[in-house]
């Protein structure tokens, strides 16, 4: 596959550009760990290959969550389809061979609001949807919960930050733990209901680590652009490190691209993206984001390659925060990792 790309000085010169926004907040906060260390999401109701890379990259990781608990639109929780009992064979065995942590994922239905609001109506009922997550998470011998409830209200903003409370207080008396995405902004309430009902500051204090979604900048049903943009990415983990102590902060690392005509975009792994550039290439590397762009056919596609890892690696160390977390293992492009094995000492 050839690739146009932008040398090693322009990268340079991106990454210089980032420190002044960065300087501040890293003034006041320090980390003992030079380690940066790597979580992921992955799934096992695909063609396979996000569960192929967990077995490769393992060995990289600190620890992995799977879609396994859904709360349904009238806010009950239910155990989803995966794993299955020989899936959850498969998963030990990863465990026993490399250590690993695995976090049970639960996440509300089509990102439907409506199952959350049900759970969060009353004490009862919060109370009620706590002790149903914390059985799934204990029954199966889970390491934690990775909470994933998004596209909430503005109005949920409270009664969210009670039950993450609760949740949190309820997994630490099983000794487990409670990591838990976010959506990105760069100041409070935020823009739009999603990220106004997630109080970062309370979050932060109740959650053991909080992976900022710092991707789709541009989404499927935007224009064409790029999917996380250094500059934007550092904005919002900068103003995360003010609010979320920096070593529970995770910044979330797109692997995935979209190929949009007009304003619907197609999600694709990189398995799609290189049969585009196949086809249609050379790609050419975008100076300002360093995604991965292919125009052809009307239509415009962005990429984040491994390439455009280096300048979230380097957000990580000047903020001091605890890692990167990438969705999702399986569509990712494989030179990522030799670069991430190298730039995280």
């Amino acid at each position: 596959m050839r690739i146009d790309s932008v040398r090693a000085k322009c990268y340079s010169c991106h990454v210089i550009g980032l420190l002044p926004l960065l300087a501040s907040v890293a003034l006041m906060h320090s980390t003992n760990e030079s380690h940066v260390k790597l979580s992921g999401w992955f799934l096992l109701d695909d063609d396979g290959s996000s569960l192929n890379s967990l077995r490769t990259h393992a060995g990289s990781l600190e620890c992995a969550s799977t879609d396994w608990i859904h709360c349904r639109k009238d806010g009950s929780v239910v155990h989803g389809p995966h794993p299955t009992a020989d899936e959850r064979i498969e998963l030990k065995k990863i465990v026993k061979r490399h250590g690993l942590k695995i976090y049970a994922m639960a996440v509300n239905e089509g990102f439907s609001a409506e199952g959350v609001e049900a759970a969060l109506a009353s004490p009862a009922s919060i109370a009620a949807h706590v002790a149903a997550l914390v059985k799934i998470a204990v029954d199966e011998g889970a390491d934690g919960i990775d909470l994933d409830y998004e596209s909430l209200n503005e109005k949920d903003r409270g009664g969210f930050t009670q039950f993450v409370k609760q949740l949190a207080d309820a997994l630490h008396s099983h000794r487990l733990r409670l990591v838990m995405a976010i959506h990105a902004k760069e100041s409070e309430p935020g823009t739009w209901g999603g990220p106004q009902a997630q109080e970062y500051a309370a979050l932060g204090r109740a959650a053991d680590s909080v992976r900022v979604m710092t991707y789709d900048e541009h989404w499927n049903t935007s224009e064409a652009g790029p999917i996380s943009s250094p500059d934007w990415v550092a904005r919002v983990m900068a103003f995360a490190a003010t609010q979320i102590p920096p070593g529970k902060l995770e910044l979330g690392i797109a692997a995935y691209g979209y190929d949009w005509l007009g304003k619907k975009g197609d999600g694709i792994g990189w398995t799609e993206w290189a049969q585009r550039v196949a086809a249609h290439g050379p790609a050419k590397r975008d100076a300002a984001s360093q995604e991965l762009v292919l125009t052809y056919d009307g239509r415009t596609a962005y990429f984040v390659d491994g390439e455009a890892a280096r300048p979230k690696l380097a957000i990580v160390r000047q903020l001091g925060l605890h890692g990167l977390a990438m969705w999702r293992l399986g569509s990712e492009d494989p030179g990522f990792w030799p670069i991430y094995d190298r730039l995280s000492k």
